[in-house]
């Protein structure tokens, strides 16, 4: 009887230790996605910004560029 109950509670001390692992790894998975998601958005940002801050392409080159495509054959 002794060993029957021995073997339940091993059981149960087993199945305790492998959920709060579970716990633990998801809750780390979790964190490394708001991580990461918070990166991708800084770096989001920072390119807008560089984005912003440059000039677009001039009126001439613009006018090349429509120039060479209409020589192409005009395909998309």
């Amino acid at each position: 009887m002794l060993t029957t109950l021995r073997a339940y509670l091993s059981a149960i001390a087993a199945a305790l230790v492998a959920a709060m692992g579970a716990v633990l790894y998801l809750r780390g998975r979790k964190d490394a996605d708001a991580k990461h998601e918070a990166q991708e958005w800084n770096e989001y940002v920072n390119t807008r910004k560089r984005m912003d801050e440059t000039d677009g392409p001039s009126d001439a080159d613009v006018a090349k560029w429509l120039h060479e495509r209409g020589k192409r054959g005009g395909g998309v």
